[in-house]
């Protein structure tokens, strides 16, 4: 939705001042309301669908492939394809959705987890199909991959390790109750059961006068004078950190050059919330039943 002049200076006067008034009554650091399903392909090794409340929507299937790679080679064990509804696959609004996304998980994946054998490797195929979407949709479908990451199943391996000298195709269990997760292949390797598998995140922040917003809804994009991606991983920010227009729809005129101290806070507002959204996610996951439930 677009707004007019009169209604932009209106919301931009809202979100600038001390006390903060924002279209949805939310808090300045409140996400905005989330429903998730988790496994409901049966085709995927990891699916999840996530909705926000205006509408977004975003589907997420992760399959497996078993490769060769080379041991010396840097790993390159993650795919990511992304598609937009009203948006070629190759424009340039898709491809710089697709390159942060693929930077973040092959940057800060344990890549170890896939590893087979000193030869074979699962090898992930992550499609993100968004439905619809108002606000940008990088940190809907980030929260959806780390949904589907921490949801996977990768069949037992039931060969030996071991093939440097013999030349052995890796062989599987047949039962499905056997695959585990990443979490319970971290354990296996590190021998530690309080570790945990947390994918990395990204965290979208809005910057009007001296305010940081968490999760601009799509009339808030219009009257950003920054837009932050904020990249999280293992309970702290980490890099990238990037600035972007969100309002790729509206001529946003608003924009102007990122204070030192406005990064800085952005970083603790991060460490301080993330955690708390993370915590939601896994909650939701716990869960017993497949039922739709609201994570926020």
């Amino acid at each position: 939705m677009l707004l007019s002049p009169a209604e932009k200076d209106y919301l931009y006067s809202s979100l600038s001042q001390s006390q903060i008034i924002r279209p949805d009554s939310r808090s300045i650091q409140q996400h905005r309301p989330l429903e998730a399903t988790t496994s409901f392909l049966p085709g995927s090794n990891g699916s999840a669908r996530i909705r926000l409340s205006d509408g977004s929507e975003c589907i997420i299937s992760i399959k497996s492939k078993v490769i060769t790679f080379d041991p010396k080679a840097i790993p390159n064990f993650i795919d990511i394809d992304i598609d937009i509804i009203g948006y070629r696959d190759d424009s340039n609004y898709v491809t710089n959705l697709k390159f942060q996304l693929l930077n973040l998980l092959q940057q800060n994946f344990p890549h170890d987890l896939l590893k087979l054998t000193s030869r074979y490797a699962f090898k992930l195929f992550i499609d993100c199909v968004i439905i619809s979407h108002t606000s940008y949709p990088l940190g809907l479908i980030s929260l959806g991959i780390y949904l589907a990451l921490k949801t996977l199943k990768l069949p037992l391996l039931i060969s030996d390790t071991d093939d440097a000298e013999v030349a052995e195709l890796p062989t599987f269990s047949d039962d499905w109750d056997n695959a585990r997760s990443l979490s319970e292949i971290l354990v296996s390797q590190t021998k530690d059961t309080n570790t945990i598998f947390q994918p990395p995140i990204f965290i979208i922040i809005g910057v009007v006068g001296n305010n940081l917003i968490l999760d601009p809804s799509v009339e808030e994009e219009q009257v950003l004078e920054n837009g932050l991606v904020v990249s999280f991983y293992e309970g702290r920010v980490i890099t990238p950190i990037t600035n972007t227009n969100f309002a790729i729809n509206s001529s946003n005129s608003n924009y102007k050059g990122l204070s030192k101290n406005m990064l800085i806070n952005s970083i603790a507002v991060c460490n301080k919330f993330c955690p708390s959204i993370i915590k939601a996610l896994d909650m939701l996951i716990e869960q017993e039943d497949d039922t739709e439930s609201s994570v926020f």
